[in-house]
């Protein structure tokens, strides 16, 4: 009991439900199958709050072996078999979900959810990695540099070189800092200027920790738990 209660645990918590269907209860033995939770529904309860399993036969359309479906079908409840073989003799005059009855039917969820417990958990996540990667992207941005070579000119405006010299100039630079693949070479005539927007560490530490806060937030747990930084 104790490794089908932690199987059924861990699906209803990444799914959102577990569904299962008893197929043989006798004294002696609990035979008990789970049901894929793509093919599967509760949206009734009977009169002891029990939920009522629906299950989507088409489920067994997708293996195509028909000798191994018919194998799979077999082991299933009669209820199934039959309301599958009705099903396709009827095609869509039918519905395809079978209601399974409360004896048999079982259903987990969390807190009525019926829905994976941290869901609301990925945008954040998703968006906390943007930031941690336009993070990265920044640094390597402010230890990029590039070198200006300035060809000066007289002050009548006459070049002190030749465009062919200039260009051999910087072909000899660009060949002496090759090695360095954060460095750029510009060799020009006109006056160059750049404006760089530096962003403190301590602003982007404090917004990857507000990004960081918000996957707590969603997931409804305190940072001390699963942090490094905690006691």
């Amino acid at each position: 009991m104790q490794e089908v209660l932690t199987r059924v645990t861990l699906k209803a918590l990444i799914d959102g439900c577990y569904y299962g269907v008893i197929n043989t209860l006798t004294k002696d033995e609990f035979v008990m199958f789970d049901l894929p939770t793509k093919y599967c529904r509760s949206r009734f309860k009977d009169f002891h709050g029990n939920d009522i399993v629906e299950f989507n036969v088409t489920y067994f359309n997708t293996i195509d072996d028909p000798d191994l479906r018919k194998v799979a079908l077999s082991t299933y409840p009669e209820i199934v078999r039959k309301h599958y073989n009705k099903y396709i003799k009827a095609g869509s005059d039918l519905t395809a979900w079978v209601r399974l009855p409360a004896e048999i039917g079982i259903c987990f969820s969390f807190f009525e959810l019926c829905g994976p417990l941290f869901l609301d958990v990925i945008p954040a996540t998703i968006q906390y990695e943007d930031a941690v990667d336009t993070e990265r992207e920044r640094e390597l941005e402010e230890i990029r540099k590039i070198i200006v070579q300035k060809i000066p000119h007289l002050a009548d405006g006459q070049l002190l070189f030749e465009p062919d010299e200039a260009l051999e100039m910087h072909r000899g630079a660009v060949n002496m800092m090759h090695g360095n693949k954060n460095l750029s070479i510009l060799t020009t005539y006109a006056d160059v200027d750049a404006i760089v927007s530096n962003t403190t560490a301590e602003n982007v530490s404090a917004s990857l920790e507000k990004m960081l806060q918000n996957v707590y937030s969603e997931a409804g747990a305190s940072t001390q738990i699963f942090s490094p930084t905690g006691s």
